[in-house]
């Protein structure tokens, strides 16, 4: 069970992470999406770099690495599961001010296996971040 409840607190930053990735989603499911391939390419600073507070400020230089290393370690234990395949888009939910969303998403693995999860996204100046979660 504890080790569930890392994984998926692991999952679930790695994906606000990618979320925030360099604002370069036109969407937040583009920004999800984005999180996912700069993982596979194993650019943990890109998409550290993609996670804001729940405030929407960028976080602390020592946040950003904590981050990228709690990221490492959940792309260890995707690479448990064979790897990532591909990751779909199940809702993508934006509040009536277009300035918070919510994606719901599947990620499938090598092996056959999936899991689902969600990520919390934030609007800022235009551009999609996730929000780093803590709770």
């Amino acid at each position: 069970m504890k080790n569930s409840t890392i994984y998926t607190v692991l999952l679930t930053l790695i994906i606000t992470i990618g979320l925030f990735s360099c604002g370069s989603g036109n969407s937040p499911s583009s920004t999800v999406l984005k999180s996912f391939d700069l993982m596979k390419s194993k650019d943990y600073e890109k998409i550290a770099a993609m996670y804001v507070n729940d405030n929407g400020e960028k976080l602390s230089e020592e946040e950003a690495k904590k981050i990228e290393g709690l990221i490492g370690m959940g792309a260890k234990e995707h690479e448990k599961e064979g790897g990532i395949d591909n990751v779909t888009i199940d809702e993508e939910t934006i509040s009536e001010d277009g300035k918070e969303a919510t994606v719901d998403f599947t990620i499938h693995y090598k092996n056959g296996e999936t899991d689902k999860d969600d990520a919390d996204l934030i609007n800022v100046d235009g551009k999609w971040y996730m929000v780093l979660n803590m709770n």
